[in-house]
């Protein structure tokens, strides 16, 4: 057995977990919950999937359930800065000690299943069933449950009930596990919709829709769509940072401001928005305009296009895939097009970059730059002179780290420039761990 005595090694005892076994059956969970006492039946959940946005809409609607009077729980993932982010209630973060004393308790069984199953549960698995166990002994009014990858088989579709579930976006990601096309992928997405119960929808493409209008119909589940049940009016607006929209249909909010930019985060917040006007009504309450504007004035989220500094203006943005590139670049073109961007971006080995670094380089006020950084979990980050050689007809400058390739462009920035590292989570989470010009 090993000995777990303090959270660094509870969380080393998570990562070493393998991690990938993704398989069309929750066996591994099932033994293992019904040997703790199904500790997952205990909370009411909104689930949350999505290829983007899922993360920043987890957190819209944990804010404004809070505003509204309830008690919530919060799962997430990655985290950012520490591990412990990746499981929340309304204190903040869970702390070392209930991380401890959960996985001194955990550990035991998950070792001796793991000499009677054909493979011990992974390192998603292990996570999720230490969240069931918080909960469990931390009791709220719902947790806010983001899915890892998918839907269908992900860990946490195990929950056996959900109030609502929700589908953000589709686009291509984790293809070698979800599947080659926006079908095969809305399809897993799908998954997480529940018999007879809403299932809020954001901006999806006509195929994604029509995967999502099958399933819903199938399970008896009320859709409220984006665009269609509920729609956005977007204001012009004249503050720095931030947006201004009003939410109409099944909802209304009225002049409504969130302290994020883009408009794929005016969609996130609409989604919150309905999602959490349906959980409300669920627990008899009414989710005021005093709420939504109080919830989403105060919500941020790190490295979702983050404002760390104002001189030199600097921004984080963890478009980690083709669809949050495309995203992030109608951001710059919408909204700062009349000043010179100079781009660091930082990815992994299995994205699609390529395709990703083409995409920024043709956008006519970005000054590029592929950079190295440190991968995690001996997971491989591109190299950036073989990225930047797939670049075509565009200037592209490569440094072998991040801090060379910002000490490079802070040599030689404008005043009213802006420098954005974006790619992957990884990369802007150390960027962000390590960046020591801050406001």
């Amino acid at each position: 057995m090993i000995k777990i005595t303090t959270a660094a090694q509870a969380i080393d005892y998570i990562h070493s977990r393998h991690k990938w076994s993704k398989t069309p059956r929750f066996e591994r969970l099932n033994k293992i919950l019904d040997l703790l006492g199904h500790p997952e039946r205990q909370s009411k959940y909104v689930h949350i999937t999505g290829t983007n946005g899922k993360g920043s809409t987890s957190k819209m609607v944990a804010q404004l359930l809070r505003k509204s009077g309830l008690q919530v729980g919060l799962f997430t993932s990655p985290y950012i800065l520490k591990f412990n982010e990746r499981i929340q209630d309304d204190n903040g973060s869970i702390q070392d000690a209930d991380l401890l004393a959960i996985m001194q308790e955990l550990s035991p069984i998950i070792e001796t299943l793991d000499e009677t199953l054909p493979s011990g549960l992974t390192e998603f698995e292990t996570l999720t069933v230490l969240m069931f166990m918080y909960f469990a002994k931390h009791p709220v009014d719902v947790v806010v449950l983001e899915v890892g990858v998918g839907g269908t088989w992900d860990s946490t579709t195990i929950i056996p009930d959900k109030i609502v579930s929700v589908v953000t976006t589709v686009g291509l990601d984790h293809m070698h596990v979800l599947g080659n096309t926006l079908t095969e992928i809305a399809t897993q997405k799908a998954g997480i919709i529940q018999k007879q119960r809403p299932v809020v929808v954001g901006r999806l493409s006509v195929a994604a829709n029509a995967v999502i209008d099958t399933v819903a119909s199938a399970m008896g589940a009320p859709i409220y769509r984006l665009n269609e049940q509920f729609k956005t009016i977007n204001h012009q607006t004249t503050q720095a940072w931030g947006e201004t929209f009003t939410v109409t249909g099944t909802v209304n909010y009225q002049e409504v401001f969130v302290d994020l930019i883009g408009q794929y985060q005016i969609d996130n917040a609409a989604v919150a928005i309905q999602t959490a006007a349906l959980v409300c009504d669920y627990f008899g309450l009414v989710l005021t305009s005093e709420h939504v504007a109080t919830a989403l004035q105060t919500v941020t989220w790190p490295v979702r296009f983050e404002k760390i500094s104002c001189q030199p203006s600097i921004v984080l943005d963890g478009a980690h895939n083709e669809p949050g590139v495309r995203a992030l670049a109608k951001t710059i073109a919408d909204r700062f097009s009349e000043q010179t961007v100079h781009l660091l971006f930082g990815a992994l080995q299995d994205k699609n970059y390529a395709k990703m670094l083409q995409l920024l380089a043709d956008l006519p006020n970005v000054d590029l730059h592929v950079v190295g950084f440190e991968g995690p979990n001996n997971r491989q980050p591109i190299n950036p002179n073989a990225a930047a050689h797939q670049i075509k007809n565009q200037t592209v400058t490569v440094h072998e780290n991040w801090q060379s390739g910002f000490a490079a462009v802070t040599s030689q920035m404008q005043k009213d420039d802006l420098i954005l590292f974006t790619g992957s989570l990884y990369f802007v989470s150390e960027v962000r761990q390590n960046l020591t010009v801050l406001d």
